[in-house]
């Protein structure tokens, strides 16, 4: 299976073991529905450089005037190539740095311009 998932779908290569049905031909398109699990609401987080610094235990989320970040405890769920999933930490609509963070040393607080 290729991991990545566009407008609802993705592609699978099958290979069968053995005899192959008789009614299926190579190279041939099939559409399927696949659910595995209960679709639920969940906030995700685009990846970033972020990650590399706080193995995702913590980002910097920035104040409602934009001017500056604070360093916030967060909690990480499901990944995929592009997101990851926000169990803890933070809210809809928050703002946050993703970007690389290995400047900003021991900070707490980033002040922006």
């Amino acid at each position: 299976m290729y991991p990545e998932v566009k407008n609802g779908r993705f592609t699978v290569e099958m290979v069968f073991t053995g005899k192959h049905p008789d009614n299926m031909r190579t190279g041939q398109t099939y559409y399927t529905r696949l659910q595995l699990g209960n679709p639920q609401q969940a906030l995700l987080l685009p990846r970033g450089s972020f990650f590399q610094e706080t193995g995702g235990q913590w980002i910097f989320v920035l104040s409602n005037e934009d001017s500056y970040a604070t360093k916030r405890y967060i909690k990480i769920g499901r990944q995929n190539p592009k997101y990851y999933e926000l169990l803890e930490g933070l809210k809809p609509g928050e703002k946050v740095v993703i970007s690389d963070y290995s400047t900003f040393g021991d900070s707490e607080r980033l002040e922006l311009n």
